[in-house]
């Protein structure tokens, strides 16, 4: 009968660290150039925990930057969609200024968790600039959580599966407690 307690135990416990696995209370990302250089953004991709991408204007997300360097290459263009990262086609973000440690905020149009982040840099030119850190913040504007997106292999842009903050539901923690209890109470009383 005790292994059946503990093994009912144990699925309690797996339930409650499973609930969820992602960064959650996601208000807005910042990405910004790691390597201090021009600031270029084909796409940014952050997926929910249902594999949505949030960050799509046509989701609701908005982009924001101090400046750009032309009229075709505004932050909006880091939301829409397109990967491909040609400036001449019109394709990507692109700061005002050098080493001006510009940053592109977007904006959710709710709270997130987020499951991954993918930053899509320039394909057509100086791809080794495309070192990006991508900070999330809460609601609150507290800083959640910070990861550098290397994209300068042609090619290739790197996925990051960002961490579990989920907390287990109190419902699933009251059944634990509960279990616990109940085996406690048991061996004392066959003590």
């Amino acid at each position: 009968m005790k292994s059946i307690s503990t093994l009912i135990l144990s699925g309690l416990l797996l339930l409650s660290s499973n609930a969820n696995a992602g960064l959650m209370g996601v208000s807005y990302i910042e990405v910004t150039n790691e390597i201090n250089t021009w600031l270029q953004v084909a796409e940014v991709v952050a997926n929910d925990m249902s594999a949505n991408d949030v960050a799509l204007a046509s989701e609701g997300a908005i982009a924001t930057a101090p400046d750009s360097w032309s009229v075709i290459s505004g932050p909006e263009k880091a939301i829409d969609g397109i990967t491909t990262g040609n400036y001449g086609a019109g394709e990507i973000f692109h700061e005002g200024s050098d080493n001006s440690n510009d940053t592109l905020t977007i904006t959710f149009a709710s709270i997130q968790e987020l499951s991954s982040i993918q930053v899509f840099g320039r394909t057509d030119c100086c791809e080794y600039r495309d070192v990006f850190r991508v900070t999330f913040f809460g609601e609150q504007q507290n800083e959640l959580y910070s990861a550098i997106i290397n994209s300068t292999v042609s090619g290739i842009d790197p996925v990051i599966t960002l961490p579990n903050t989920q907390v287990p539901e109190p419902s699933t923690l009251a059944i634990f407690a509960l279990g616990i209890l109940g085996f406690t109470a048991r061996r004392l009383k066959n003590s």
